[in-house]
């Protein structure tokens, strides 16, 4: 299809394109058209979290594997890897996504600004239905979609590969 002397070219979005793509920028015009969403910000030391090799999911004080949340993690775990330090804005994410499930009447969908962890349903017995924020982080934690929005995403950029940035999926604002 298409017309023989139109040429289709290729060009990379600008990262300010992409960041305008992203929830928090449409959801407040266009919230009477789309399911009802909750937006909880994404701390820059968030967002590496949930990229870092590993799962760890905290279940109260005595949580096994996981450091104090700002802490490194010294001891090893059973296989000989270091344990994944929380991080200091853990807690607060935490809240906040329970607190928006409950706002959202128990259960929600979960996704970034771009994808939603489609490809991490497995891990919740195929279903992306999160009842908890341990299901939400668990999701986020085991999805290579989520990961490509936190790391790959603004590196895609034109901008972002003519200034010869790396995978830094996070801007100075914390955003995703």
């Amino acid at each position: 299809l298409g017309s023989p002397g139109l040429r289709c070219s290729h060009t990379r979005m600008l990262s300010s394109d992409l960041l305008s793509c992203g929830i928090d920028r449409w959801y407040p015009d266009l919230r009477r058209l789309t399911i009802r969403s909750v937006l909880v910000p994404l701390p820059s030391d968030f967002a590496a979290y949930l990229v870092a090799d590993g799962v760890v999911l905290p279940g109260g004080d005595d949580e096994a594997g996981a450091s104090p949340a700002g802490e490194e993690a010294d001891d090893e775990s059973a296989d000989g890897s270091a344990a994944l330090a929380l991080p200091a804005s853990f807690e607060a994410v935490r809240r906040a996504i329970d607190d928006g499930i409950e706002r959202l009447g128990g259960a929600v969908f979960v996704k970034l600004n771009w994808s939603a962890p489609r490809d991490a349903a497995w891990v919740l017995g195929g279903s992306l239905k999160c009842t908890s924020s341990e299901d939400v982080l668990l999701l986020l934690q085991s999805s290579d979609r989520a990961a490509h929005d936190l790391t790959e995403a603004r590196r895609m950029c034109e901008d972002a590969a003519a200034a010869g940035e790396g995978g830094a999926g996070v801007d100075a604002a914390g955003e995703p």
